[in-house]
């Protein structure tokens, strides 16, 4: 692996107590609890030298040092906290555009950029279309970069659909001396939804992507699962018999338009079999992770994925009379973050390594 690029770190929630172990120094320490408060006021919004204390379990003078040291960084604000009585206590609120990250999705033929902020706002975006993307990528992000009166971002995530991992050293020269993060879209998907939209339900999240290929990508227990040869989520492979075509094959992006073309009831008939097989995939997964939450998501209108999830659910509710093991599939949901889960994921991702807490 190239200097200056590294695969996604692990990042699982945040622990709102004070950080200790062996082998952590005074500054490890120091780091971590920086990183749990920037956290904390991130999701409950403004919060004072005592709130913050309780939350953390440490001394308010303590607190003190944190907040200096993050107000230096240009992360958070201080202010009187408004009210109707006399006294005003200072509180400390997230300052959003403190830190950006830029985030890259290359596919195929487009390659999107968005710079997001700590609350994940989409503060600019691009879209490249056609081929040698990656060749046009400097000149644009320039462009890009040069069009907001924003500070530098702190790092790029960069996320690649199958077959598309980058090429060349031109990556790592793309923002000197900021980190590149690579990772598949699926885990900048996960990432996305994780930190801007479902969450993290209880027994994990699993994120099926449908374009070119059909593939998943698997949060559970608190880590992105990748399987032991790194080849978790490579569903599209899927077959019912040796004979049978995969079922990226049947329901990818090339199918449903070849269906769409033929007419209603080709459409439908493609509509029927693609559910019909997902389904199959979505059993496989939930027998093996038992996740609490399924999402559908990539590059098919929102309609057909809705379609394809209502004919999935009806499916399912014909099989729970039949089989026990179809009341253990998971609520299946159209990705909520939509289109955009990948690059704002991968924007994501510079800002939850270099800010938010992680542990490893």
């Amino acid at each position: 692996m190239r200097p200056g690029q590294r695969l996604a770190r692990r990042e699982t929630k945040a622990s709102s107590a004070g950080a200790s172990g062996p082998g952590m120094s005074p500054g490890d320490i120091a780091d971590h609890n920086s990183r749990v408060a920037l956290s904390l006021i991130r999701t409950f919004g403004p919060l004072t030298r005592q709130e913050l204390s309780d939350r953390l379990g440490l001394t308010e003078p303590a607190v003190t040092g944190i907040m200096s040291r993050l107000d230096a960084q240009g992360l958070v604000l201080k202010r009187k906290r408004s009210g109707t009585g006399r006294y005003h206590a200072a509180e400390f609120a997230l300052q959003a555009e403190g830190a950006l990250g830029l985030g890259i999705s290359l596919s195929a033929e487009t390659l999107e950029m968005a710079l997001v902020d700590l609350f994940g706002t989409v503060v600019a975006r691009a879209e490249l279309q056609g081929m040698d993307v990656e060749k046009r990528l400097p000149d644009a992000l320039a462009s890009m970069l040069g069009a907001v009166s924003t500070r530098i971002p702190l790092g790029v995530g960069m996320a690649f659909a199958p077959g598309c991992t980058p090429q060349g050293d031109s990556i790592k020269h793309l923002l000197p001396g900021r980190p590149v993060f690579l990772m598949p879209d699926t885990e900048a998907c996960l990432t996305g939804e994780r930190l801007l939209g479902l969450g993290e339900p209880e027994g994990g999240l699993v994120v099926i992507l449908i374009d070119d290929t059909v593939r998943a990508g698997l949060f559970i227990g608190g880590n992105t699962f990748r399987g032991m040869n790194g080849r978790a989520g490579q569903i599209g492979e899927m077959r019912p018999g040796r004979l049978h075509p995969s079922l990226t094959e049947v329901a990818n992006r090339g199918a449903y338009l070849c269906a769409l073309e033929a007419g209603p009831s080709a459409l439908a008939a493609w509509t029927e079999t693609a559910a019909d097989r997902l389904l199959d995939a979505v059993v496989a997964i939930a027998g093996f992770v038992s996740p609490g939450a399924l999402l559908l998501g990539g590059t098919l209108p929102e309609p057909v994925l809705d379609s394809l999830i209502a004919r999935m659910q009806d499916q399912r509710n014909d099989q729970a009379s039949t089989f026990v093991a179809a009341l253990w599939i998971p609520p299946i949901r159209r990705a909520t973050l939509g289109g955009r889960g990948i690059v704002i994921g991968a924007a994501m991702t510079p800002l939850m390594e270099l800010l938010l807490p992680r542990t490893g």
